[in-house]
């Protein structure tokens, strides 16, 4: 299908079902944009019993192709877009294909929102080159662990940008000598193509991907880049039961990038526990330097008095800013400022528990996270420390409007009876 420039395929519901048709194979995208945009919506596509025969270039099967156009895919289901029954190991069978090779024209806006994608061959959603994604609130069900070829939930590269927020990424395990992924960033000279940065990643729930979250961009030999690429990956739900993979490694998250940012990700199973197969099974696995600074990832907190603050991330660094565990893990919490008399700090997000005053580092994110209360309002500057390094946030803790007094000399106005 064909989709006239600016046109939107509503399919109310409908299934399109591509198949062979006689003496021939079916080739490329069930549907795709005509000029600069196209958008679906309640759509249902499927491919049904095609030949098992690979496909290249535009021939490469798709559900729906972006070329060097802007667009949405909203609310629609993506089934089985595959050679055969799958079981054969063409690189091909992409859910939604987002490419744009224009690196001169204008960037290209695409998102892809509460749909299901299932049943492909190779990856739920690709966006490469000179584009900006929005891929949010979907579903991607991966056929794993299988041994004829690795997939990938959502595949990001090669220049492209975007967000990857809210979805539900599973089943992609690989049996053979290689790894599938839940989400894959992938760019720069060691796959021959420019660098991918400032993703956002974010809210997922990645459950049984060898690897939960791949950030794979380096130089021609495999070292980190040389700019930042400042991909944040925080927030995630990520978990694998067992062990799978045929090569064998398994991470809830590996990082091959500079200056990423990644922490408060919730990452649980044996699959990605260092202690069921050391040296190939990891919760985070980052190529770093030693730690040489510590920072805060959290933006200054602005809290009312009395009530309990947002969280305060702290996390150690290498000098390129990845995350790096310390060589002395155990840090101290103090504070300093017109608003630390009676401050207390706390590991719950509701300040209900036992007071802390110290933290400790040693976890694969690097992190230490906390919560505090204050009763005196103003500034107050909190300190994380060790013999080593120290850092310090200046926080505001201020009086709601509704309950401060009014200001000196203020007309006051009485009701009237």
């Amino acid at each position: 299908m064909l989709i006239p420039d600016g046109y939107v395929l509503d399919g109310a519901g409908h299934f399109v079902m591509a198949l062979d048709p006689p003496g021939d194979s079916f080739k490329g995208a069930i549907a795709r944009n005509c000029g600069s945009s196209a958008s679906y919506v309640n759509l249902r596509l499927m491919m049904v019993n095609l030949s098992n025969v690979c496909d290249t270039g535009d021939d490469a099967l798709a559900g729906i192709r972006f070329d060097n156009a802007s667009g949405s895919v909203i609310s629609t289901q993506i089934f089985n877009i595959r050679q055969g029954d799958g079981t054969g190991g063409c690189q091909e069978g992409v859910g939604v294909l987002i490419r744009n090779q224009d690196t001169l024209g204008p960037i290209q806006f695409v998102g892809v929102q509460n749909s299901l994608l299932l049943g492909y061959q190779k990856a739920g959603v690709v966006a490469t080159g000179n584009v900006s994604v929005n891929i949010t609130a979907n579903r991607f069900v991966g056929s794993g662990p299988i041994g004829n070829i690795a997939q990938s939930g959502v595949q990001v590269g090669l220049g492209a940008t975007g967000q990857i927020v809210n979805n539900s990424i599973s089943g992609h395990s690989y049996t053979g000598d290689g790894v599938a992924s839940g989400i894959l960033v992938y760019g720069g000279a060691l796959y021959g193509g420019p660098l991918s940065s400032n993703i956002i990643i974010q809210g997922n729930q990645l459950f049984n991907n060898d690897i939960g979250v791949y950030l794979s961009q380096g130089d021609e030999n495999e070292n980190p880049p040389a700019v930042q690429t400042n991909i944040q990956v925080v927030d995630n739900l990520i978990h694998f039961d067992g062990v799978t993979n045929g090569y064998v490694y398994q991470a809830g998250i590996s990082d091959l990038g500079t200056a990423n940012v990644i922490h408060s990700n919730i990452i649980t199973g044996s699959g990605y526990d260092p202690a069921t197969l050391p040296g190939s099974t990891f919760a985070v696995d980052v190529l770093a330097g030693p730690a040489a600074s510590l920072a805060f990832r959290n933006p200054p907190r602005q809290v009312p008095v009395g009530l309990c603050s947002g969280p305060l991330i702290v996390q150690t660094q290498d000098v390129s800013g990845n995350l790096a565990v310390p060589a002395m893990t155990g840090f101290n919490i103090t504070s300093a400022g017109p608003a630390s008399p009676g401050i207390q700090f706390y590991a719950d997000p509701a300040c209900a528990g036992p007071a802390v005053t110290t933290l400790d580092l040693g976890n694969p994110q690097a992190q230490g996270r906390f919560y505090f209360r204050a009763t005196t309002p103003g500034s107050v500057t909190v300190f994380v420390w060790n013999s080593d390094w120290t850092q310090g946030q200046t926080q505001q803790v201020f009086i709601p409007l509704e309950s401060a007094p009014p200001p000196a000399g203020a007309l006051r106005l009485e009701p009237q009876h």
